[in-house]
Parts: C-alpha cells; sequence; structure tokens
C-alpha cells in the first residue's frame, strides 16, 4: 500500500507544471488558432493564389540584333529585331481558369482540415472527460472498500467474523489504487496526443471542464456532401482537371511569333562605291502540327478527369456509410443507456444498499461473499453506462462530421 501510495504522490508532482483548462469548444477554437500544421496547411492558398496570378500571362518579347562585317572590305550589315508571341488558342484563359480552380480546391482542403483537427480535439476531450468521471468512479469505490473493511475489523474484534475478511476488502481497495493509476496513464497519453493539436508545448498537462451530456435521440439527417469541405475540394479538382484537358487540346498549336525587323546596310555598288540602305519588315513563324499533336498530354489529361470523378463517388459512398455506421452506434448506445439507467442501476443500487446494511448490522445470513458480489455488479453496470456514454459521443462526434457540420 505505501508502494501505491508513493507512486500516485510521483504522478501528482510529474502532473504539477503549469496546467490548461478548456471547454470542448474552447478547446476546438485554440487548436484552430494555433495549430501548427494547420498554419502550414494554410499557406497552400497562398501557393495556389501565386499560381494563379502568375498563369495567363504573354510569354515576355524578345529582342534580337545581328551584326555581320566583311572581312575582306569595309561592307557591313546591323539588324534590330523586335519578337513576340501569341497564342492562337484560348490557352491562356484556359490556364487562368486551371488555376483558379486549384485556389478554390486549396482553400476547401484548408476547410477539411480544420474540420478533421476540430474532430480530433472533440474526440479527445471526450475520452478525457469520461476517464475523469471513470477515475471518480472507482475512487467512490476505493472509499467504500475500505469503509467495509473498518467494518470488517470491528467485526471480527468482537469475535462475530474474520479477520480475513477485512483483508479482501482492502485488497479490493489496492486493486482499485492500481485501476486508478492504469486511468492515470491513459489519460497522460491523451494528453500527450491532443497538446500538439492545440499548439501548445510541451510540459505541464491538459483539463478539460464540463461533463458529458445525458445522450439525446439521434436524428436521421442524410450527409449533405455540398456542405462537406473536402467534397468541395474534390468538386474544385474536377473542375480543374477538366480544365487542363482543355489546355492540354489547346497546346496543340503551339504560339505564334510575330517580329519587327530594321537592318542597316553598306555595301559597295560599283562604279559608285560604298552606299547606305536601309530596311523594315515583318517576320512570323508559326509550328505545325504535324509530329507533335500533343496526343499524350491529352490522354493524361482525361484519365485524370475519370479518376477524380471517381474518386468524388468514393468519397461520398464513403461519407454515407460513415454517417449510417455513427448514427447506429449512436442509437444502440442510446438503448444501452436507457436500460441501464432506467433498469438495472436503480434495481443494483438497492440490492447492494440491502446487502451492505444487513453485513454491517451483522444480520444472520449477511455473507462478505454478497456484498462483494452485489458492488461488482453495481460497478459493472456504472462502467457499463459510462462507456455506453462515451460511445455514444464518440459516434455522435464522427456523425456530425459526417454530415459536414
Amino acid at each position: 500500500m505505501f508502494r501505491i501510495f508513493v507512486l500516485l504522490l510521483f504522478l501528482s508532482h510529474a502532473r504539477g507544471g503549469r496546467a490548461e483548462s478548456f471547454t470542448l469548444e474552447s478547446a476546438v477554437s485554440h487548436a484552430l488558432a494555433r495549430n501548427a500544421e494547420l498554419a502550414a496547411a494554410r499557406l497552400s492558398i497562398a501557393e495556389a493564389e501565386g499560381r494563379a496570378l502568375q498563369s495567363g500571362r504573354l510569354a515576355n518579347p524578345e529582342l534580337e540584333a545581328e551584326a555581320k562585317p566583311n572581312v575582306r572590305g569595309r561592307e557591313y550589315s546591323f539588324g534590330l529585331g523586335f519578337v513576340q508571341k501569341f497564342p492562337l488558342t484560348n490557352r491562356l484563359r484556359l490556364e487562368k481558369a486551371v488555376t483558379r480552380a486549384e485556389v478554390a480546391a486549396a482553400a476547401a482542403e484548408v476547410r477539411a482540415a480544420e474540420r478533421e483537427l476540430a474532430t480530433a480535439v472533440r474526440v479527445v476531450g471526450v475520452k478525457v472527460l469520461a476517464l475523469r468521471e471513470s477515475k471518480a468512479l472507482k475512487e467512490k469505490q476505493i472509499a467504500n472498500s475500505r469503509e467495509l473493511a473498518e467494518t470488517a475489523t470491528r467485526i471480527a474484534e468482537k469475535g462475530e467474523g474474520s479477520v480475513l475478511e477485512a483483508a479482501q476488502f482492502e485488497m479490493e481497495a489496492q486493486q482499485l489504487a492500481l485501476d486508478l493509476l492504469q486511468l492515470d496513464a491513459e489519460r497522460a497519453s491523451l494528453v500527450g496526443e491532443v497538446r500538439p493539436l492545440l499548439g501548445l508545448a510541451s510540459g505541464g498537462t491538459v483539463e478539460f471542464t464540463g461533463s458529458l451530456p445525458a445522450a439525446a435521440a439521434s436524428g436521421g439527417a442524410a450527409p449533405n456532401m455540398a456542405e462537406r469541405p473536402d467534397y468541395q475540394a474534390a468538386q474544385a479538382r474536377i473542375e480543374a482537371a477538366r480544365q487542363e484537358v482543355a489546355v492540354a487540346k489547346a497546346n496543340k498549336w503551339e504560339d505564334l511569333s510575330v517580329g519587327l525587323l530594321a537592318e542597316a546596310e553598306r555595301a559597295e555598288d560599283a562604279p559608285n562605291g560604298l552606299e547606305n540602305d536601309q530596311f523594315i519588315g515583318l517576320r512570323f513563324s508559326l509550328p505545325l502540327p504535324l509530329w507533335n499533336k500533343n496526343e499524350g498530354r491529352i490522354a493524361e489529361t482525361e484519365a485524370t478527369v475519370t479518376r477524380r470523378e471517381l474518386e468524388a463517388e468514393a468519397l461520398a459512398a464513403q461519407v454515407s456509410a460513415e454517417a449510417a455506421a455513427a448514427r447506429d452506434e449512436m442509437n444502440a448506445a442510446r438503448r444501452i443507456l436507457t436500460e441501464t439507467e432506467g433498469t438495472l442501476l436503480p434495481k443494483a443500487r438497492e440490492i447492494e444498499e440491502k446487502i451492505a446494511a444487513f453485513y454491517q448490522q451483522a444480520q444472520p445470513g449477511s455473507q462478505l461473499a454478497d456484498v462483494l458480489r452485489s458492488r461488482e455488479r453495481r460497478l459493472a453496470l456504472e462502467q457499463a453506462r459510462l462507456d455506453a456514454l462515451r460511445a455514444y459521443h464518440l459516434a455522435r462526434i464522427r456523425y456530425e462530421a459526417a454530415l459536414g457540420r
């Protein structure tokens, strides 16, 4: 017993750092504002906006110069040209459409990351609150076991019972104390899991205030895919892929080059001698799609459209299945809670109180084993109720996330 006390004291000191206290929803708000991975994900929007700013622009013009001196005489020519490339198709507008769709996809993906982060924080918060209630339940059982141990000791001192009964009650209290240590270990693991989600530095602990509310009747609403940011991102990616197909087809024709040329020439014209001439002209260049018609790129982008459409369909089916499964879990947990709270627990408490009263009064026929069994049944029912409430809220979180809330 002394070792257990020392270990509990050590754990209490280990948790003695600064404690951050949150409700479930304030923890979500804190995570959305401080999470490092989410902050990094938000930069993907700026990246996409940068690509959108750069897209749809003409190529820079080219300045050309040419000098040809005659190495055996005084003749030479010098030319200067200005060349600009122009697309023959609407490629630039299509490229702009691609990047606009990518910006929309990046924004939707960030919203999806926010939803996933909020869900993860709520899940950990529910688990921590459930652990706290489990710990309170076991602490109450420890107090009851020690009270019964004291009663058994007094009865043994009167010569009406055995000291072994008191030892068994004390052993039960020690076993429950070990269970408390296990709960502390689970809580430490959950705190370690939620700390980076909340953007908190290492050290200290995290506390969740409040309690798990009672289960409510679950609705039968189906997921609204239009409200889910991951589905919105999938649709934006499909639109970007479709525009990529149009860009690939437009790139079958390469850009037309148009230029303005000016040339000065000095040449010898016998018998008049050296004469200076000036020329101004236009030039253009049109690559013909004879050997490369961009067929491979077109086929690739068309396959990408089909793949992303199938991925969006698979996502919709997965979300519907997740919502249905979570709703069924909520209903099952609620039925367990109704049966446990309405019928089983009141009856178990009544039986336990009667048997404990008989034992404390040393009534004939009351046995220690009956007390232990009644308490174990009541404890199992209390824990079953808490497990069902925990399962209900975890399923509720998944259900609401599936609905896009």
